[in-house]
């Protein structure tokens, strides 16, 4: 059985390193090259003369020529990068798996219109454990009331991150607001500084916290007049993520097209 080709885009972030050494470990998978963004101070290098990666391959601003020569690429981005990418992997009929986080409804909309052609996987979280997560908070948040139980979401992330809140603690939001029968954009409250006023029933509150290289940690609470109700889920490191990265490529590539998450891969 032929390898599955993988490429990495951002391949010297954080994640696409991680990523990428785990490609190279994986003997299902063949890694057939990374690419970085024209201004990147490594371009044209070796990757394993800049980086532990163990690869003498070289790290690319020729997005066209390595999405072309991949069966699947995996994408940890940036909005703008991951749109450009998904067109990129349309016109070459190339799968994508994205764990991009901070894209708007509108950028989610035109990723998916693209899975008409090709196949994506889209997650703002790659684990099993927060996917198994979401469905604990859906089903929680339809059990304990409104009338009975504010719900909050705090997470925590490390220094780097740039979008708050993450994609994740949205996510969270989302499957509580089904839950409960209602649109998160019409609960969510994401700033109590700039009004003086109190809660209101059925409001989704989020905090965020950033500080030192946590990996990322997010905390679903149902808070009632006697009792509270806390769904937490900690990331001790990113290999939950790159883990299912892997995963999601491997199951992607049997896939001619469509849009699929994680449950996918695991809730039965």
């Amino acid at each position: 059985m032929s390898k599955i080709k993988v490429a990495v885009a951002g391949c010297l972030g954080r994640m696409g390193q991680e990523i990428t050494r785990e490609i190279l470990k994986n003997k299902k998978l063949l890694f057939v090259g990374g690419f970085e963004h024209k201004s990147h101070p490594d371009l044209n290098k070796i990757f394993n003369e800049v980086t532990s990666i163990n690869s003498k391959l070289k790290i690319s601003d020729n997005t066209n020529q390595i999405i072309k020569n991949a069966d699947v690429v995996i994408d940890f981005t940036s909005p703008n990068s991951t749109l450009s990418n998904v067109k990129i992997a349309a016109k070459n009929k190339t799968a994508i798996v994205i764990g991009t986080t901070g894209m708007t409804e509108n950028q989610k909309k035109k990723v998916k219109n693209f899975s008409k052609k090709i196949p994506i996987l889209m997650s703002s979280n790659m684990s099993l454990g927060v996917n198994l997560l979401f469905n604990l908070v859906n089903q929680t948040a339809s059990i304990l009331k409104d009338e009975n139980y504010d719900i909050e979401i705090s997470e925590t992330h490390h220094k780097h991150k740039k979008d708050a809140p993450s994609g994740t603690a949205i996510s969270l939001g989302e499957y509580a607001a089904i839950g409960r029968k209602t649109k998160l954009n019409k609960t969510k409250v994401t700033d109590r500084t700039r009004k003086i006023t109190k809660r209101k029933k059925g409001q989704i509150g989020f905090s965020v916290t950033r500080g030192g290289e946590i990996a990322g940690e997010h905390t679903v609470s149902f808070i009632g007049t006697n009792d509270r109700v806390d769904l937490t889920h900690k990331a001790n490191n990113r290999s939950i993520f790159v883990n299912g990265a892997i995963e999601a490529t491997i199951f992607l590539s049997s896939k001619k097209n469509g849009f699929f998450d994680m449950s996918n891969l695991f809730i039965k």
